[in-house]
């Protein structure tokens, strides 16, 4: 896989996510209040994810302790941070040789486990991961009465790549 397809892959990612948040944000907050709440934490679960890998492949302490926070933040609040999370792995990935997406990197998973994992192999995780997440998120949006985005690589290559 070239670096070049590893970062429209990425972008995918971006307009993905935000396609699925706007889709949430047009869900009635006072009907399916349960299912749209899941929505908003299976989102920040992908954002936490993304954040750990994130600091896993730069060799940093991530300080989280769970695979999501105790809070659940809003549509707005994480429309940004996984806008500038995936940023990130753009300019990221842009900016690292082949053989650096080649390096054994080891670090620790949040329950302590010893992991050792390449970096094309992490942004792989996380690329594949949003995507089992937000298919759960549209499945939610269906049954409170929304519209799921088409989250298809298809769409996107054909209309915003």
């Amino acid at each position: 896989m070239t670096k070049d397809t590893v970062v429209t892959l990425f972008r995918y990612k971006q307009w993905a996510d935000a396609e699925t948040l706007r889709a949430i944000k047009l869900l009635d907050e006072h009907s399916h209040t349960e299912k749209r709440h899941l929505t908003l934490r299976l989102m920040n679960h992908i954002y936490v994810v993304d954040m750990i890998f994130r600091a896993n492949i730069t060799g940093q302490e991530h300080g989280y302790t769970a695979l999501n926070t105790p809070e659940t933040p809003s549509c707005e609040e994480l429309e940004g941070r996984l806008r500038d999370c995936t940023e990130w792995y753009i300019e990221h990935v842009g900016s690292i040789s082949d053989a650096d997406l080649d390096q054994m990197i080891k670090f620790r998973f949040v329950d302590g486990g010893a992991g050792e994992m390449k970096p094309l192999d992490m942004l792989n995780h996380v690329l594949f991961h949003g995507t089992y997440h937000r298919g759960a998120v549209g499945w939610l949006i269906s049954e409170s009465g929304g519209t799921p985005p088409k989250d298809v690589m298809t769409v996107f290559l054909r209309d915003y790549n």
